[in-house]
């Protein structure tokens, strides 16, 4: 069966988020122009069960047993890889789609052949307020700057993670996701790639998504944000793949993000150790994670070859994608209103 969009929906012990997210996917326009893809990395519980369930519904629909938990990077490169259609979209499973979201997206990329990634208005898994689009570009820390809500599509960084489109011929030929990034920052390494090749990202903003967020690392609350929360892991990935953004697409003068970078970090580490007292959960996340960062040089000099081979715009060019409001400020905000987060030792 051909089909115009492949729906790639990464899941992991995701039974509760599914149904709801298949549901909509059935109640979808343009229905009969998708195949929807589950890539799972080895589940427990009843995700299985519940996509078989959507198959008389959904007869395009395929599930793919990664047989363990190969994380979000290389687990949505096979779903992709797996796509009998040009356009890819990359969902999360904590979400749904409004009714005519899918053929909203369809019509943009044929009007627009010269963009290669398009990112939805995201909002509340629960109501309308807005959650994003992905990043506008960075900060003159070297951290993501969110973009603010707007009516009509603009010039974007990176999609925002949870989901996006984009071409599948161009998603490998800038290199797909890194598989050694394992989670977190990786649609800004693929946006930074898109961009830094001479293509484009753009938003759509009446193609609209409801995503709860966090549902793994933040499950508290069910389908509302009701504390903040972290962890070594999590913690960890960041840091590194921060460091990592930078120390692989940055050509010359962006370089020097580091430096501004790296004293933040020191910062966020001082504020997590008074929080916690916990000297073991900073040096596992923090420290380990710069360590780690400036000690995988192979895979830094791996991409930083492929990213000059690939690029038709350098560090002067990408400047427009910088900028001076600390991109950390909508999370401070969410400190204020949340509280600061909670640690768990994991």
């Amino acid at each position: 069966m051909s089909a115009d969009i492949s729906l790639v929906i990464l899941n992991y012990n995701g039974a509760q988020w599914l149904d709801r997210c298949l549901e909509s996917i059935c109640c979808q326009t343009a229905a009969g122009r998708l195949e929807v893809i589950i890539t799972d990395n080895g589940s427990t519980d009843e995700s299985r069960a519940i996509c078989e369930r959507f198959v008389p519904r959904l007869p395009a629909l395929r599930f793919i047993n990664n047989g363990k938990n190969l994380w979000y990077c290389e687990a949505n490169n096979i779903g992709a890889a797996s796509a009998r259609s040009p356009l890819v979209f990359i969902l999360n499973n904590d979400l749904w789609l409004e009714p005519d979201c899918v053929e909203t997206l369809l019509k943009h990329s044929d009007e627009r052949p010269d963009v290669q990634l398009f990112s939805p208005r995201v909002l509340n898994y629960d109501g309308d307020i807005f959650q994003g689009f992905g990043a506008r570009g960075l900060d003159w820390l070297g951290i993501c700057s969110s973009t603010p809500d707007h009516a009509m599509p603009r010039e974007l960084f990176s999609g925002f993670g949870c989901a996006f489109v984009i071409r599948k011929d161009y998603f490998f030929k800038v290199g797909a996701y890194p598989p050694e990034l394992l989670i977190y920052g990786d649609e800004l390494d693929l946006g930074w790639r898109v961009l830094a090749s001479g293509r484009r990202v753009i938003s759509t903003p009446s193609a609209k998504v409801h995503h709860r967020g966090a549902a793994v690392a933040n499950p508290a609350g069910g389908t509302k944000h009701v504390e903040l929360r972290t962890n070594e892991m999590k913690r960890f990935l960041s840091v590194r793949n921060g460091l990592l953004l930078l120390l692989k697409n940055c050509q010359h003068i962006l370089l020097l993000m580091l430096i501004p970078h790296l004293l933040m970090l020191g910062c966020e580490a001082l504020f997590f150790l008074m929080l916690t007292r916990n000297w073991k959960f900073v040096r596992n996340s923090y420290v380990a994670g710069v360590v780690q960062a400036f000690g995988m040089t192979h895979h830094v000099r791996a991409w930083r070859q492929k990213n000059r081979s690939l690029r038709r715009h350098g560090d002067f060019w990408m400047l427009r994608f910088l900028y001076l409001k600390p991109g950390r400020w909508g999370e401070a905000m969410e400190v204020f209103r949340l509280g600061v987060p909670k640690v768990e030792q994991r």
